[in-house]
């Protein structure tokens, strides 16, 4: 599977705030299908007592129209959740999309609903710095 153009900014991200990559793809077999996203971290967090970690689909939301590319987005972690959920992975799944993008999309309601409507996890990435700039959880 092709990688989304952001997947190594993403991922430097991750690592520059501490997350360990242990899967670049993760792969998983469900119900006769076989599915990859894109990564899989840990991160061990002491104000928690123990090791966080998380699975990640990584979007840039810009190639046909924001809109197109967000229904793809969110149907596909729909599913991925739904997967994660019947292989009974721990992880928590989240969205990664650029820091513009986020602000496009944050300037309007309709996106902010769905996500919040979905339970969309997102990590907003600051792709040219390689940071995370926030983290949102639905």
């Amino acid at each position: 599977m092709a990688r989304d153009s952001i997947h190594k900014a993403v991922r430097s991200a991750l690592e520059n705030d501490g997350w360990i990559v242990t899967d670049d793809p993760l792969n998983i077999e469900s119900g006769g299908v076989e599915i990859e996203i894109d990564l899989a971290a840990e991160k061990f967090i002491i104000a928690e007592k123990g090791l966080s970690k998380i699975i990640v689909e990584i979007k840039t939301l810009n190639r046909r129209s924001l809109l197109y590319d967000f229904h793809a987005a969110v149907g596909q972690y729909i599913d991925y959740r739904g997967i994660l959920r019947d292989e009974n992975f721990e992880q928590i799944l989240f969205l990664a999309i650029p820091d513009s993008t986020y602000n496009l999309m944050n300037a309007k309601p309709f996106y902010n609903r769905r996500f919040l409507e979905n339970k969309i996890n997102l990590i907003i990435v600051d792709i040219i710095n390689e940071n995370i700039v926030k983290w949102i959880i639905n």
